[in-house]
């Protein structure tokens, strides 16, 4: 079973849904450890910033540490909140925020952070091309 939980307006068109839907299995594949599913919606070319690196993030640098992360850090809890999702043709930006209870050697932490995310539609699914998260609240507990 996930620990993955979402929620998402009931009023969203099918396009919304079906980028809303990718972004959940995208984050069901990370905190289950599935990194080769989690990379498949990443695009190639894939660019973006994150938290965790104060320069510019690519695929394979989510290669070698989203690996590394999963291998290290257990998701107990995964919340996802839609803030907006807008679609123009094949290209959506998703803004959310994700609440995660994580746990590692150093104990564990309950963090907040807000996305925010470029999808292109693909023939096999929505892949992300851009990404930037800032990091809203970390609470280490021991």
């Amino acid at each position: 079973m996930s620990s993955l939980t979402s929620s998402k307006p009931k009023n969203w068109s099918e396009e919304q849904n079906e980028v809303w839907d990718c972004l959940e299995a995208h984050w069901d594949h990370l905190i289950s450890g599935r990194v080769d599913d989690f990379l498949k919606y990443i695009h190639p070319e894939f660019l973006g910033f994150g938290h965790e690196s104060p320069i510019n993030i690519d695929r394979p640098w989510l290669n070698k540490w989203v690996g590394f992360w999963t291998k290290t850090t257990k998701i107990a809890i995964c919340e996802l909140r839609p803030v907006d999702i807008r679609v123009h043709g094949d290209i959506a930006i998703v803004q959310y925020f994700i609440f995660t209870i994580e746990k590692n050697d150093e104990g564990g932490k309950r963090v907040i952070r807000r996305y925010t995310m470029t999808w292109k539609k693909q023939p096999e699914r929505w892949v992300v091309i851009g990404s930037h998260n800032n990091l809203m609240d970390e609470t280490i507990r021991r």
